[in-house]
């Protein structure tokens, strides 16, 4: 073994040795010492054998010194309850002390069994039964551990002391005992468990302090032995109680002497007179020490499981709350879920949420529930009132009574006419910035408990991300609504003044007395008529995205108004696959698509009245193809398109390489087929 290791090994023996003989009283523990808790060391050693050697060790040392098995029992209870203690006061986490109170039972079976198994060896009537003492050490220790497995067999209240009374009566060899519980609101003792008496009377029946032989051993906090109880001037009669068989009495008070603090008392009681011994007395002495040992066990549990109980809940309406505040992004509806939310979730009377207008500095109420039109025209400067000492600080303020608080800027008689005491007032900030804050009002004087005001703070803190996620999404739809009025008027004005020229152009194009003047006039006015076509489609859209059919069918429908004014019955289809393009590349494509329909007519109907014009439009993966056929003569012989293209199609093959980055061709087939290819 390494030098390490010795060193670590020693250093664990003699944390051992401290804590064993902390537990067996032969040590104090200093108020210096800085050490972890020894109730957690013993704790954490609980299955190791060198720990029950040393505890062993320790109490041998007592026994030897003639320290009684009861004391011994009882000096280790009250060290480990200190301990205890000092571990709850230490704000631990609520799963830590629930584990504690798990193996606390564990920890005082294994010292008892120590203490047990030292006295053997001390020579202790040498682990006899002494005809003298009718409980010898090792008799004491026996039945102390069966009082203890019972008293320690269950964390639940009720059940700890209905075994405790069932054990304690077959190891006294008495007739009856019950347990008292003292209800520290009340002050009084209350008969919690009972074995012998009236069990229907169990938590109807108490007793003062002080009032019969029962109340006075808890008054005097020590034990009261009566041969003769009825005769006893202290003896108090319980009618149904189902005394009346019973003489002799023995009560013994149940302490947490750590802290002096009574829990209630052990009442026995014998069918014959008996004299109780000091021996006895004392022994039931350490029965009700373990018993406190277990009930301040089980109260903590309790408490405990309550916590933990009561944080789920919190989680749970926090959860929920949330989701009903982020259930919609419409503000005035956010605002009545969070004032309505806010008065449920603690349970008050009135609710009203303030909102700070950060030009003016003033608070105004927003949203209300239950007060009236009257107080929720209340305005308040930051600093002005509780609320606005609330925003100005960032930090919640309670009012006990509002009657009595000068710090409230409303009037006593405005108060009195909305029926509300108590109110509390939090904050309510998002991302750093006050939006303003949240009363909670109640109609009776109410003292807010922590939990309540932390509830609160939690749901003020979802509110204002709530209020500001809602407050931000309404700016933006505003802003929306806003930008896309001035895109309508901007399309609009657009529109008029395409229309305009394009009106321009055909006036100017019938006016004229060249026909080469009057063709160009009236194909630029074609082409603007394309664009205003276009134009008009994508601003009657809420989304700049159309479809090539679309755009297809709009200059179609313009086309045909002017064939028909022409005398030109020539038919106009388009058929094909819906590919989605943007407002860019549709203003693009209606051009091109304008253009060929106009070339198409210009030179396949030059000397015709009738025929047809069909476009199709396919997807081929991620490429578009666009085709536009006529069933006219076709292209002249020996066409060359770079040599023979006239200003209309370089136009389009321009658009299309240039804008669209795509391909463009022309060829003869029962008619000319233009093809467009790009990439959608």
């Amino acid at each position: 073994m390494s030098a390490a290791s010795n060193i670590s090994t020693d250093a664990q023996g003699r944390e051992l040795e401290r804590v064993s003989a902390w537990l067996m009283g032969s040590s104090p523990v200093r108020e210096d010492d800085t050490s972890d808790n020894p109730i957690v060391l013993a704790l954490e050693r609980l299955e190791d054998a060198d720990f029950q050697t040393a505890l062993e060790l320790a109490a041998s040392n007592r026994a030897r010194g003639g320290e009684s098995v009861e004391h011994l029992i009882s000096d280790a209870g009250e060290r480990m309850a200190a301990a205890l203690g000092r571990v709850l006061s230490d704000d631990a986490r609520a799963d830590f002390i629930a584990e504690l109170g798990r193996n606390i039972p564990n920890l005082t079976r294994t010292v008892n069994d120590a203490i047990k198994n030292a006295y053997k060896r001390s020579g202790d009537s040498d682990g006899k039964a002494n005809d003298a003492a009718p409980y010898s050490a090792e008799a004491s220790l026996e039945a102390i551990k069966k009082i203890n497995a019972a008293a320690n067999s269950s964390l639940d209240l009720k059940e700890t002391t209905e075994l405790t009374a069932k054990a304690i009566t077959e190891v006294m060899q008495v007739d009856e005992c019950s347990v008292f519980m003292l209800d520290e609101q009340s002050n009084r003792l209350v008969l919690h468990s009972t074995f012998g008496l009236n069990p229907e009377l169990v938590d109807k029946v108490s007793l003062g302090i002080g009032e019969g032989i029962t109340g006075v051993a808890a008054e005097l906090s020590k034990p009261i032995a009566v041969r003769d109880a009825w005769n006893d001037p202290r003896f108090h009669f319980i009618p149904g109680l189902y005394e009346e068989k019973y003489r002799s009495i023995l009560v013994v008070p149940i302490v947490l002497y750590t802290v002096n603090r009574l829990l209630g008392v052990l009442s026995m009681h014998s069918r014959e007179y008996r004299d109780f011994t000091a021996h006895e007395i004392e022994f039931v002495e350490t029965a009700a020490g373990q018993l406190a040992m277990a009930i301040w066990n089980a109260r903590v549990y309790e408490q405990t499981d309550a916590e933990l109980r009561r944080r789920v809940n919190e989680l749970t309406t926090l959860e929920r709350t949330g989701q009903t505040i982020t259930s919609s992004l419409d503000y005035r509806e956010v605002l009545d879920a969070i004032v309505h939310r806010a008065a449920a979730i603690i349970d008050a009377d009135k609710a009203s949420i303030f909102e700070l207008d950060e030009v003016a500095q003033r608070l105004f109420i927003v949203a209300a529930s239950g007060l009236s039109e009257n107080y929720v025209k209340l305005t308040l400067a930051v600093g002005e009132g509780v609320m606005g000492k609330v925003v100005e600080t960032r930090r919640p303020i309670i009012v006990p009574d509002a009657l009595g608080d000068t710090r409230l800027a409303v009037s006593k008689e405005l108060i009195h006419q909305e029926g509300y005491r108590s109110m509390f007032c939090v904050p309510l900030v998002a991302k750093g910035r006050v939006l303003g804050g949240i009363s909670v009002y109640t109609s009776d004087i109410r003292e807010f408990r922590l939990d309540e005001l932390r509830l609160v703070q939690a749901f003020a803190d979802q509110a204002a991300i709530a209020m500001e996620n809602s407050r931000l999404y309404q700016e933006t739809r505003d802003g929306f609504e806003r930008n896309g009025l001035l895109l309508r008027e901007l399309h609009h004005r657009v529109k008029n003044n395409l229309q305009t020229v394009a009106s321009l152009l055909s006036m100017q194009a019938r006016h004229t007395e060249s026909s080469e003047a009057a063709d160009l006039l009236n194909l630029s006015a074609g082409r603007i008529a394309g664009m205003v076509a276009v134009h008009d489609l994508l601003s009657g859209r809420k989304l700049n995205v159309t479809t090539i059919v679309e755009i297809v069918q709009a200059i179609m429908d313009m086309v045909r108004s002017d064939l028909s004014a022409a005398g030109k019955n020539i038919s106009l289809d388009v058929a094909g696959d819906n590919v989605e393009i943007d407002s860019e590349r549709a203003m693009v494509i209606g051009l091109v698509v304008s253009e060929l329909i106009w070339n198409a007519i210009s030179h396949a109907f030059a000397e015709r009245t009738t025929g047809s014009i069909r476009i199709s439009v396919e997807r081929d993966g991620d490429l578009a193809r666009v085709e536009v056929t006529d069933d006219g003569p076709g292209l002249p012989p020996g066409f060359d398109m770079k040599r023979d293209a006239g200003l209309g199609l370089d136009i389009i093959r321009q658009l299309v390489t240039r804008d669209l980055s795509g391909s463009f061709d022309i060829r003869s087939d029962a008619g000319t087929v233009a093809t467009v290819v790009f990439q959608t």
